[in-house]
């Protein structure tokens, strides 16, 4: 059985999310592994929140998500049909810490912005899966 990558991005920086997916295809040509992309939409994630969403917006985003990992994954120069892609909805570490759990993936890749001068340190997102991280992991910048 193949080992598991799970590659989990931000869409909001593209550039950053192809690199991830590149690193995750050559860590799985090394141990033979398949590759997991997920995107979390933080929707619904405060129940106060929950009301407010209307259901043809969350599917018409779902949609869009779908849409743009099919673009970086392209981007990337991988194969589409090598590829497991998810979308979650929920809170982002949450979700991929979930998903994670449920794959048992040798390596979780995430993909981070460069920090600015003033901030200096990763995002709470990254920190957050750099303590709870079930596997090794991969910070690509």
């Amino acid at each position: 059985m193949a080992e598991k990558i799970l590659v989990a991005i931000d869409i909001e920086h593209r550039e950053n999310s192809v690199k991830a997916l590149q690193q995750a295809a050559r860590l799985a040509q090394c141990i033979e592994g398949e590759i997991h992309v997920c995107y979390v939409l933080a929707y619904g994630f405060y129940d106060y929140v929950k009301p407010f969403l209307v259901e043809e917006v969350i599917k018409d985003s779902i949609a869009h998500v779908k849409m743009e990992l099919v673009a970086i994954v392209k981007e990337a120069g991988l194969k589409e049909e090598l590829i497991y892609r998810h979308v979650l909805k929920g809170g982002v570490h949450q979700q991929i810490l979930l998903l994670a759990a449920s794959l048992d993936p040798s390596y979780l890749v995430i993909n981070a912005s460069q920090p600015d001068a003033a901030g200096g340190m990763a995002g709470p997102i990254t920190a957050q899966l750099t303590h709870l991280a079930p596997c090794n992991l991969l910070i690509v910048r």
